[in-house]
C-alpha cells in the first residue's frame, strides 16, 4: 500500500526495525527509515538493559518521527496495534493525527495458541490497549476484528472504519497451466492457524486422493507442549505417505507460482483477521477452504469462491478438500469466482481510494469530507 500511495502522488515515509545498521533508503518513491530500538546515548543504556519492560522500538520510532516531522510536517501517522508501536506517539501533546490499524492484539494471539503466563504478557497487553485508546481513528481489515477488539476494549468514543487488506492482482494472477492435486498451506505453523486440524484431516485426504500431496510454505513453530508442529504433522501420517508432505521456505517472488499450481489452499484457523494468504490464493485463481470464523466470511463466499467449514472439524475440512481436488468443473468455477471477487473488492486501486479517504477524514476530523489527500503520510511498520 505504501508504494501505491507514493505512485498516487503522496509523500510516504515508513519506519521499520533495522536488522543490522540503521539506514535511510528510497524504494519506488517511499522513504524507508530502518532504525535500531536501542539508543546511542551512553546515559540511557540502563533503560535498554530493561528491554524486557521497555518498548524500545516504540520509543525509537517516536523520536525518529519527531525528527521527520520537524523537517517535513506529517499529516497522519499510522501504526499497527501489535507491540504498541504508536504508544509514545500517542503521548505527544502536539503530534500528527494518529491512526491505529488492528491486526490481532497479542492477548488474542496468546489465547488462541493456548499460551499462558508468558513473561511480560500483562505489560504487552496494557501497552497495546493504551496505544489503541490514544488513537484518533481506528481501522481494521475486517468488521470481525473490530468486534473482537471491543470484547477487550470498548472503543465507545472511537471512530472505527473497516478497510480491507489489498492484494496486488497484477502480481498475483492465474496461470494457464493445469492445477495439480496439491493442498497448499502458507503461513507459520501454529495452533491458532489450525495446525492440529490439519494433522487430523491429512490422513483422510491422502487415503481418498492417491495423487494428493500437502505443501507447507512458511516457518515451523512449537505447540504449547514445546513440540514442533512440523514433527506433529509428519507423525500424523503413516511412513509410506510421508513423502507426500513437503515443507518449504521460499522467496516472496516465488509464492505466486506456488498458488497457481495448487489445487486448493487451506486456512483452517481458529481465528483470522483478513489473511493475505487467502487473498493471494484467490487472486491466483485457487479455491480456498477456510474456517467460519473471523474475517473469512467477509472474504470467502461459501460454495462460490471457496468453502467455509466449522472450526476444528477435520472431517469437514478433508471432505471439502477432496471435493475440490476431484471435481475439476467445480474447481474451475470457484477459481474464476475467487479471481472476480478479488478484482471487484480487494484490488490495490479500490483499497487505495478507501484508505486515502480514511487518511483525509483523520486529518480533518470526523466531519471532514473524504476528498483527495495531497500531503505527507507516515506508517510505522516494524518487521
Amino acid at each position: 500500500m505504501a508504494h501505491a500511495l507514493a505512485d498516487a502522488g503522496h509523500r510516504v515515509t515508513v519506519i521499520s526495525l533495522a536488522v543490522n545498521e540503521e539506514t535511510i533508503a528510497i524504494d519506488r518513491g517511499v522513504e524507508i527509515h530502518r532504525i535500531q530500538s536501542t539508543p546511542k546515548l551512553d546515559g540511557m543504556r540502563l533503560l535498554w538493559r530493561l528491554s524486557g519492560f521497555w518498548p524500545g522500538f516504540a520509543w525509537a520510532a517516536m523520536r525518529r518521527m519527531k525528527t521527520i516531522h520537524r523537517d517535513h510536517p506529517i499529516d497522519v501517522v499510522e501504526a499497527a496495534e501489535g507491540r504498541a508501536d504508536s504508544f509514545f506517539v500517542g503521548l505527544l501533546s502536539r503530534r500528527p493525527k494518529l491512526i491505529v490499524r488492528l491486526h490481532t492484539a497479542r492477548i488474542f494471539i496468546d489465547r488462541l495458541n493456548r499460551v499462558s503466563n508468558r513473561q511480560g504478557s500483562r505489560r504487552d497487553y496494557w501497552l497495546e490497549k493504551q496505544a489503541i485508546a490514544r488513537a484518533d481513528l481506528v481501522t481494521a481489515p475486517s468488521q470481525a476484528m473490530i468486534d473482537l477488539t471491543r470484547t477487550w476494549l470498548p472503543l465507545r468514543d472511537k471512530q472505527t472504519v473497516v478497510v480491507a487488506n489489498p492484494v496486488n492482482e497484477r502480481e498475483f494472477r492465474p496461470s494457464k497451466s493445469s492445477k495439480r492435486s496439491t493442498v497448499l498451506y502458507v503461513g507459520r505453523l501454529e495452533r491458532r492457524k489450525g495446525a492440529e486440524t490439519i494433522t487430523q484431516a491429512m490422513p483422510i485426504v491422502l487415503r481418498k486422493v492417491p495423487t494428493a500431496e500437502f505443501v507447507f510454505i512458511g516457518s515451523d513453530g512449537p505447540d504449547h507442549d514445546g513440540e514442533s508442529w512440523r514433527d506433529k504433522l509428519v507423525a500424523a501420517v503413516d511412513p509410506a505417505s510421508r513423502g507426500r508432505l513437503r515443507f518449504e521456505q521460499i522467496a516472496r517472488a516465488e509464492l505466486c507460482e506456488a498458488y497457481q499450481q495448487a489445487g486448493v489452499c487451506i486456512l483452517p484457523s481458529t481465528w483470522e483477521n483478513f489473511p493475505y494468504a487467502s487473498l493471494e490464493a484467490m487472486a491466483c485463481g485457487t479455491p480456498v477452504v477456510a474456517t467460519r470464523t473471523g474475517g473469512f466470511s467477509e472474504l470467502v463466499e461459501d460454495g462460490v469462491s471457496g468453502f467455509l467449514v466449522p472450526i476444528g472439524d477435520a472431517q469437514a475440512l478433508a471432505d471439502r478438500i477432496v471435493t475440490i481436488l476431484e471435481d475439476a468443473r467445480l474447481r474451475e468455477a470457484m477459481a474464476n469466482n475467487a479471481r472476480a471477487r478479488v478484482e471487484k473488492l480487494f484490488s490495490v486501486e479500490r483499497v487505495l481510494a478507501q484508505m486515502t479517504a480514511v487518511y483525509e477524514a483523520a486529518k480533518g476530523g470526523p466531519q471532514n469530507e473524504c476528498n483527495e489527500l495531497d500531503d505527507t503520510l507516515l506508517s510505522c511498520q516494524p518487521r
